[in-house]
């Protein structure tokens, strides 16, 4: 009897911890001539030639490709000190390299030395990336600064010059994890107040600033929103996916890869509690990344999934080792994500196959950034790696970082280190023993 027990109770906690309800997948047609990365980063650019990384993940579709003759191995140019962790990778425009700190300091660096243009402390935590368009930057916050001082109402979104540092305007609107994004002259964004309510906006900029549209979302949402034209995508905690016309703010579709049932929710709530603590914390923390006419975005549990533009209909899903944090970068009809688990992944854009899979010995938070057949990715023991973006070889490693590894710009490249961002360009390949091997 007791070895009934036992066998029972081991039952059912592997059904509370491991088992995930993942809906079916639906296939329907694969657009591989849609909005292509390359496509999203040169219509960015024509937007905002004066940017060569205007926003987290380079376009409004977040899908962290850019094209460059970068590659390993590199020499480090220069250091730009962050004084405290920087946990979101800069955005780069007109010259500077723009950044926030956990210290509430939004940083200026002049890109062609590292030398600081200025500094502007905003008085709360900063835990995203800025946008910058026509020299103004835009920059959310949440909760008091440090970082680590906990979260309360308060949060919102501040510009700044871009030249001076100097305070243009400020708006409070909760907690902002979200790093903004800019589609002509409009600034999306969300907001949490609660794990239970949170606010995406949009704002129109320029004269006569206000806000368009706000929509209320029942759940937590620290996703960044990302845009598809004048599609706007965010993901929230509840485990959905919700897109909106970004220009009306009308709710197209919500969307989910679990079984919507009640026994459903309870059992993936009792797992958020098992694992974590919390009846919420297995959905989306990750940003959406668009391309070919699909979303791209894993779940805290684990669950990365694809679902359709148009329609919100569930195209696959992949379970993977660990857990998801970090927006996923799409190239070549490939998609790369990386997990707590150390694992780093690149899984077929089309149906979700895992087609290569490398173990970096550390966990994976941040996001990846892919440019010249090579894909770039952090982990928490401090190492930055270089993957061939085709095979998963690792062809450079770095012994500094964290979080997201680089940005891009002209012939340089920014990687993120714990507190500092390094400067670099490429080294002659017969450097063998050089610095930023």
């Amino acid at each position: 009897m007791v070895g009934g027990l036992l066998a029972v109770a081991a039952a059912s906690a592997w059904v509370v911890v491991s088992f995930v309800p993942i809906l079916p997948a639906n296939a329907g047609p694969f657009l591989s001539s849609a909005l292509t990365p390359a496509e999203a980063q040169a219509l960015s650019r024509r937007a905002n030639p004066d940017a060569s990384w205007p926003m987290f993940g380079a376009s409004p579709a977040r899908a962290r490709f850019v094209v460059s003759g970068l590659r390993p191995p590199f020499h480090v140019v220069h250091r730009i000190p962050g004084e405290s962790l920087i946990e979101m990778p800069p955005a780069v425009s007109q010259g500077r390299v723009v950044f926030g700190t956990h210290d509430g300091l939004v940083i200026a660096a002049r890109a062609k030395d590292g030398t600081r243009a200025w500094s502007a402390d905003i008085g709360g935590c900063i835990a995203s990336s800025p946008a910058i368009r026509a020299g103004v930057v835009y920059i959310g916050w949440s909760g008091p600064a440090p970082c680590r001082a906990g979260k309360d109402a308060s949060g919102g979104v501040v510009a700044l010059g871009l030249s001076t540092g100097r305070l243009l305007w400020r708006f409070n609107a909760g907690n902002v994890e979200a790093s903004p994004a800019i589609v002509a002259d409009r600034l999306f964004f969300s907001a949490f107040r609660s794990r239970t309510e949170s606010w995406v906006y949009a704002m129109r900029l320029g004269e006569g600033r206000r806000v368009l549209w706000s929509h209320r979302i029942p759940s937590k949402v620290a996703s960044s929103p990302t845009l598809l034209g004048r599609r706007l995508y965010v993901s929230a905690y509840d485990r959905r996916v919700y897109s909106f016309d970004g220009w009306s703010g009308r709710l197209r579709w919500q969307t989910t890869a679990f079984s919507d049932d009640p026994e459903v929710r309870v059992l993936l709530g009792l797992r958020s509690l098992v694992r974590r603590k919390s009846w919420t914390e297995g959905g989306y923390y990750a940003t959406p990344a668009a391309a070919y006419d699909r979303v791209y975005a894993g779940v805290i549990d684990g669950v990365f999934s694809a679902f359709d533009a148009r329609t919100g209909v569930h195209r696959w899903s992949r379970k993977l080792a660990g857990s998801i944090y970090g927006s996923a970068a799409v190239w070549k009809e490939k998609v790369y994500v990386g997990t707590t688990s150390g694992a780093f992944y690149a899984l077929s854009a089309r149906g979700g196959d895992v087609l290569w899979k490398h173990d970096l010995g550390g966990r994976i938070l941040g996001s990846p950034t892919v440019t010249n057949g090579r894909v770039y990715i952090a982990t928490n023991r401090r190492q930055t790696f270089a993957l061939n973006a085709r095979t998963g070889e690792v062809e450079w490693h770095f012994d500094d970082g964290h979080y997201s590894p680089l940005v891009i710009a002209g012939s340089r490249g920014y990687l993120v280190g714990k507190g500092r961002i390094y400067a670099l360009r490429n080294a002659p390949r017969s450097s063998a023993h050089h610095e930023a091997r």
